[in-house]
């Protein structure tokens, strides 16, 4: 157990951690947290207008439409928010970590321009219901604005920014003389570089006509997919609870590599929803969160039948904080971290429960989880409100928790034991 140990610490995680702390890991994770809030409400929402429970259905009637209504405030023109976070969290990284000072404004709204330069506005013709007479209309294509523009929101956000401090640090800027208002003169600063940054993406998009959203999408549409198989659920799984297990957080590590494809997967699944289409993918975050990773209740619960005082009183300390998803009391009180005998069943107990979690949903026996629920609810309420209200989802959470129990049980018998031996040893020496 000590060499496995060992193989974690020095060969596993230093790449991952190392990986997680770059500038555009970073990034991209502020980005992505900005607004999960967002994907909450909408998927609360969505619930409301969905649920599949007839006195509900009987009681909202038509109503139901009104919430469907802003089901899609998180995900409708997810692209768009991604473009806004993305040029905001750059900002934010280089005035924290390199004292550079930018502004926010404008280079934000110079973000949303350029994206909107590689998605323009389009006229279409148009017959409407009862006239014989067509006319037009113009309107910008949603198709890139939702889930699909993801990626390409990410990407211009990002570079749109680096191009604008790229002038700003070599002080290609006008110069306005003293005494001039700061917001006049931030103005003009701003006007070479965000000059720059529009002919850039317009020399890409309409000079060159290289279709760069539907580009970028072929691109990362493989490692979408390679995303959404039960052979990367497992090695995601395995690589979180053995993370968590050598003290590292486990979720910011493997979140800060999959959280970009998560959340366009994601927001996909909740779009197909909506529009009562069949679901793209299986294995998004909210799969994880609701079937995998469910907290460590079972073994809080566990531990307050111990005969052993301390692992008794911690476990009755930690079940409130474990039932609403918080861990750490646990893994670095009791300990788990850095401790061979707990950390056996915390990596083995969780890769059996994705296990039976993969085939249980391949199978269609418990449905794929859509809608996003907040981490901090006990594991079956959050399961109930992302499975729109599934009785089997919220019974196989149960079980597993059951399972999760029986797995940590001889255990934590094992580590009693020698608390006792402790226990005893001490009231000895006293007296």
């Amino acid at each position: 157990m000590e060499k496995l140990t060992n193989f974690i610490e020095e060969k596993v995680a230093p790449p991952l951690i190392k990986f997680s702390n770059l500038r555009y890991v970073q990034i991209m994770q502020r980005t992505f947290i900005s607004f999960t809030a967002l994907l909450i409400i909408g998927s609360i929402f969505l619930l409301l207008a969905s649920l599949p429970f007839d006195p509900w259905q009987n009681l909202i009637g038509d109503f139901s439409a009104k919430f469907a209504a802003a089901s899609g405030v998180g995900t409708g023109f997810i692209a768009l928010f991604v473009v806004v976070a993305a040029a905001y969290a750059t900002i934010e990284y280089y005035n924290k970590k390199k004292g550079e000072g930018l502004d926010f404004v404008a280079p934000i709204i110079l973000a949303v321009s350029s994206f909107f330069i590689l998605i323009p506005a389009q006229t279409v013709s148009t017959i409407v219901e009862g006239s014989d007479t067509a006319g037009t209309f113009t309107g910008v294509p949603t198709d890139f604005l939702g889930a699909k523009g993801v990626f390409v929101g990410l990407i211009v956000g990002i570079v749109t920014i680096e191009i604008y401090r790229f002038f700003i640090n070599k002080k290609w800027t006008i110069k306005m003389p003293e005494g001039v208002p700061p917001m006049v003169a931030s103005a003009f600063i701003a006007l070479i570089p965000s000059t720059f940054a529009i002919i850039f993406w317009w020399l890409i998009a309409v000079v060159l006509s290289i279709d760069l959203p539907n580009i970028i999408m072929g691109i990362f549409t493989p490692l979408v997919s390679a995303s959404d198989t039960p052979a990367t659920v497992f090695v995601t799984s395995f690589l979180n609870r053995a993370l968590w297990a050598v003290g590292i957080h486990g979720g910011n590590v493997v979140g800060s590599i999959a959280n970009p494809i998560w959340t366009q997967m994601t927001a996909a699944n909740q779009i197909a929803m909506e529009a009562g289409k069949n679901l793209p993918y299986v294995f998004t975050s909210v799969f994880y969160d609701n079937y995998i990773w469910t907290g460590l209740a079972p073994l809080a619960t566990v531990m307050i039948f111990s005969k052993s005082k301390r692992i008794k009183a911690l476990g009755v300390l930690a079940l409130p904080a474990a039932l609403f998803n918080i861990g750490e009391p646990l893994i670095f009180g009791l300990p788990i971290m850095m401790n061979p005998l707990m950390m056996i069943p915390f990596v083995l107990g969780y890769m059996v429960v994705a296990v039976v979690a993969v085939v249980l949903t391949m199978t269609g026996i418990i449905p794929v989880p859509v809608l996003s629920a907040p981490w901090i609810l006990p594991a079956p309420i959050k399961t109930f409100m992302a499975t729109s209200g599934s009785i089997p989802a919220v019974i196989f959470v149960l079980i597993t928790w059951v399972i999760l129990g029986l797995v940590f049980y001889p255990f934590v018998k094992a580590m009693e034991k020698n608390d006792l031996k402790e226990e005893k040893a001490a009231l000895e020496e006293g007296k």
